[in-house]
Parts: structure tokens; sequence; C-alpha cells
């Protein structure tokens, strides 16, 4: 029983020291007050565009502390969604008596933030003096120019009991202007009265400011006497406000720089007619050599260099539809060297015959139109064994196609990290995202347009570039009158056209031949009357050509997706320029 009896009591004691301690903060809490007793600002405009602002805010501290702060947003959101930052530098801070307070500024979002450590700041009366300088406060219009300023800022954790400000403009300033607002924010409410005199206005604020509300002024005046900002002017400061478009100009030199000693060719000499490929190279390896880029030209130019070559035979035949009204064209290729006599074809030659012929026998027939959705399996082979082999005989470092993905890839990925981090960075400012999203996708765009030129030929595969161009001259000037003396023979027309096809001069090669080929070549059977006509010829295999392309690149559709488809206006109470609030700590 005592043991119970004991214990009742030390709980008792125990919630009787609570009580006691709580009411003792309670009572401390309660006796820590922070009153603004005055609001007073002077704002100067100089004749240079700038303003000098001087804040003279007497502040009654009850109980214990440590000082005031003051937040001025310096971040705004023009209608275009783009940055406008108010350049400002602040001056001093002092006491009434003109004494320097040790002061801490700091960014939070979209605020300057000064944090004025005051003194004695225990049951007192002080007064703080804060004076900074704006450089582009002032709105220019066609008409007029204005300051349109927050004088007290509609935040202030605290009312404010008096309000006044003082706008000082250049000597003769005309056409002064006035209109005031008060209250809430974006409220219209005019509660105070103002005074021109001379070339000067003041403003007084007829009531406190309660809880979150503010003193807005609007002061127009006539043009001339203030200097506007060239475009010059307009432009750094776009600049300076809108920083992250920096970022593309620094990308943009970095990349040029990576181009300039990574992605350029060694300098090209004279280009010389040549009369024979270099370095016994087929077709597609030529025509991938000038553009690194494997494409469906340098594979259809593959099928036709076969074909010269005795390993296939193309039969073009006509397929009527709507009653015969309409004629499509459709090829067969039809093989002529059995699988075994593959061996000595190089790697890409012997993919594109697989990827054609399953069985790999002589006289088997495949219809260009059966390859649909099939054959652009073996394109990424096709072009692998391409790149392999030009790699392979040095005539690059690394292969052109990796090196774009590579650079495309990196640009995507900066691209996107740009844009995440910039979106944190423009929260944590009080900046728009738009900014960083428009600079982070520029930057992305010029790592992939650069990143497309990156490749580079080596100094052997310059000279081999070198020797296709010059047989690209030949092939293109064969009519001119300097190749006229030379022999030209059907051989040689059959021989070069997969050649011309892949360099895109074809037309001008069949032109060379007009009178000298007079009959179709025994690998392409076609609907050939008496006459024979090589342009005629060249003009079917690029209809061929073309629709080879088509239909060897073409895959299947995937499933899946949805089954939808898919200024200015009037003033108010916390608007233009400054404003912001403050509070004790």
């Amino acid at each position: 029983m005592n043991r119970v009896l004991l214990k009742h009591k030390s709980l008792t004691y125990a919630a009787i020291l609570f009580l006691a301690v709580f009411s003792l903060f309670a009572s401390a809490a309660s006796a820590r007050e922070l009153r603004i007793e005055k609001f007073d600002s002077e704002i100067v405009v100089s004749p240079k565009g700038t303003i000098d602002v001087t804040e003279t805010i007497q502040v009654q501290f009850i109980g214990s502390w440590n000082g005031l702060y003051r937040e001025i947003p310096v971040e705004y959101v023009t209608p275009q969604g783009l940055n406008y930052t108010l350049f400002l530098n602040v001056k001093r801070v002092t006491d009434e008596n003109g004494l320097a307070l040790k002061f801490e500024s700091s960014r939070e979002r979209h605020y300057r933030k000064l944090k004025i450590y005051v003194p004695g700041a225990r049951d007192v009366r002080k007064t703080l003096v804060i004076a900074y300088s704006v450089s582009d406060a002032l709105r220019f219009f066609e008409d007029h120019d204005e300051l349109y300023w927050n004088v007290t800022g509609d935040e202030w954790d605290v009312p404010v009991q008096a309000a006044s400000a003082r706008v000082v403009l250049p000597e003769g300033t005309t056409g002064i202007r006035v209109n005031v607002f008060t209250g809430a924010y974006r409220s219209r409410a005019q509660e105070a009265d103002f005074e021109i005199v001379g070339n000067g206005v003041e403003v007084r604020r007829r009531q406190p400011l309660g809880y979150h509300e503010g003193l807005t002024i609007a002061v127009a005046f006539d043009k001339g006497l203030v200097h506007e900002p060239t475009a010059l002017d307009k432009a750094s400061l776009f600049l300076r406000s809108n920083w992250p478009f920096g970022l593309p100009v620094i990308v943009f030199v970095l990349m040029f720089y990576l181009w300039w000693t990574r992605g350029r060719d060694p300098r090209l000499r004279p280009i010389a007619a040549q009369y024979e490929p270099p370095d016994q190279l087929t077709p597609g390896e030529a025509g991938t050599l000038v553009d690194n880029s494997a494409d469906m030209r340098d594979i259809t130019s593959t099928i036709v260099d076969l074909a010269v070559r005795g390993y296939l035979m193309i039969e073009e035949h006509q397929k009527d539809r709507m009653l015969g009204l309409i004629h499509d064209k459709d090829y067969n290729f039809i093989l002529r060297k059995d699988r075994a006599e593959w061996a000595r074809l190089k790697p890409h030659e012997q993919v594109l015959l697989n990827g054609i012929f399953s069985s790999g026998t002589v006289g088997e027939t495949v219809s260009m139109s059966s390859l649909e959705n099939r054959f652009y399996t073996s394109l990424p082979g096709i072009k692998n064994s391409i790149f392999a082999s030009l790699v392979t005989h040095g005539y690059y470092r690394r292969r052109p196609d990796s090196v774009r993905a590579a650079y495309i890839g990196i640009g995507v990925v900066i691209g996107v990290l740009s844009i995440w981090v910039g979106s944190a960075v423009a929260s944590s400012l009080g900046m728009t995202p738009f900014t960083f999203i428009i600079a982070a996708a520029v930057s992305a765009i010029v790592i992939c347009a650069f990143g497309w030129f990156m490749p580079a030929h080596t100094e052997q595969g310059a000279r081999a570039l070198e020797g296709v161009l010059g047989f690209e001259d030949f092939l293109s000037h064969v009519e001119s009158d300097r190749f006229n003396r030379m022999i030209k023979t059907p051989q040689m027309f059959e021989r070069f056209l997969p050649y011309a096809m892949a360099l895109g001069v074809e037309k001008n090669w069949s032109k060379a031949f007009q009178g000298i080929m007079t009959q179709p070549p025994d690998w392409y059977r076609g609907s050939y009357g008496p006459n024979f006509y090589p342009l005629m010829f060249t003009s079917d295999l690029s209809t061929m050509s073309s629709h080879a392309s088509a239909v060897m690149a073409s895959a299947p559709r995937s499933s899946g997706g949805s089954g939808f488809g898919g200024g200015g206006g009037g003033g108010s109470s916390g608007g233009g320029f400054g404003g912001g609030g403050g509070g004790g700590f």
C-alpha cells in the first residue's frame, strides 16, 4: 500500500513540474513580440535609369530577439515565360545613428534575403536603415516611362502600423501621374493619399497595414528624362537574367573544339581523275567511304554489282491490278552461283545473299515483294560488315555509325539530365524552368548536330577517299572531251555501273554509252523492244533500286498505343517590382 502511495505522489510531483515549465515557456513566448511601427521608403530615380532605395524601418522588439530579416523579390517571370531579374546592390545597413549593422545576404528562391543582426534587441525600439540600388527597375513604354514599385511588400509576418513613401524624380520631370494600391496581393484598394510636389511624389497610407498587406505605387512621367536602355543594354540584361541560355554557347564552343581536333578529315589533296576504284573497294564500300553512312543506296548497288559479276539475275515482271488498269512492277532475284562459290566474296556481300536466298542452290528464285518485312533483319549485318571492312583496312579509327550514335546518345543524356538538374535549380532560385528546358534542348541539339559530323577518316582513309572522288569525277564526266579518246565498251559500262549508282552519277555514266551499249546485259531481263537505250535501262535500274530500298528496309509494325488521339492588365497591390516582406529572428 505504501509503495502505491509513493508512486502516486511521484506522478503528481512530475505533473506539477511539467505544468510549471510549460507555463514558464508559454509566458515567455507570449511576452516575445515584434512590431513594425513605421516603414518609410525613399526612391530616387536617376537620369541614368537606376533607382536608389532607402528603407527606414522602426521596429519595437518585445522580449529577446537577434534581429530582423528583410526579403526582397528579385526574380520575375515575363509573359513569354522567361526570367526578368532585378539586379539589386545593397549599399549599407545601419541603425538610427548611422552605425553599420552586421548583415548576411543570401538567395532563397526568388528572394534576396537580408538577415540583419541588431545588438541589444530586447524590449527596445530600434530603427534600421537599408540602402540599396536597382539597375533595371524602371519600365519604358511608347508614350511614357514608369516606376511601378511595391514599397513595403505584402509578405510581412506582422502588421505595419504606418507606411509612407517618397519618390524623387530627375529635375524638370513633366507629365507626372500617380496611382497607389493597398491591401493584400492583387487588391485594387486605394486607401492611401498622395501629393505631387515639384519633381517628387509623397504617398502615405491612411490606416495601418494588416497581416500580409502592402503599399504599391505607380509613377508615370514623360519620356526623354531618363536614359532608356539601348538594344545592346536590353540584350545584356536579357542574357544576365536568362543566364541558362549561356549553356548552349559553352556546349557549342566545346563541340567545335572536339570537331576541330578529332572530327576533321586530313586535308584532301587536289582531286585527279581515277579510272579504277581504289584498293579494290566494292560499290557499297566506296559509297560508304564518301558519306560515312552505309545506306540503302550502297546495298542496292551491291545487288547490281553481284548481278554483273554473275552471282544472280534480276528479272523484271509486271503485275496488273484493277482489271489491268493499274500496272505495278515486281522483280525476281534468280541465283546463278551456289553457296559454295560465295566464299570468295566479301563478308557484307555474303550476308546480303544469305538474306535474299534461303537454300543457296542455283536457280532459286525469290521475288522482291516476298522480302518485305523479312529482309530488314539482314540489314544490320550488312552494315556492320561494311564498316568492319573499312576499319580493318585502316580507313577509320572507329566506325562512323558508332561515333555518331555515341554523340547522339551523349546529347540525349545531357539534355535529359540538364532538364532535371535545371528544374531543381530553377525551383531553388525561384526562376522559371522554361529557360533551363530550352537551354538543355538546344545544347542536346548542338551535341547531336556536331556528332553527325564527328566521324573522321584516317590519313589512309583520306587517300582512299581522294581515289573514290577521283573515280566519281571520271564516272560523271566520261562523256566530256578529255575522256572521248577512251575505248568505251559494254563491259566497261556494266562493270562500273554499280559504282555509278552508289555514287549517284548513273545518269551521266549511261549517257556516255549511248550507241555503244546496244543490247541489254544478260544479268537483267526486262521488257525491251528492238532498240536498247542505256539511259532508259539505267532509269529502270533506279526504279528497281528505289523499290528495293523500300521493300528491304520495311519492318512489321509493333502493336500497342492508345485507342484515343490525343500584356498586361490594370495595376494592383503587390504588383510591379520590389516588395517582399520580413520578420524577426
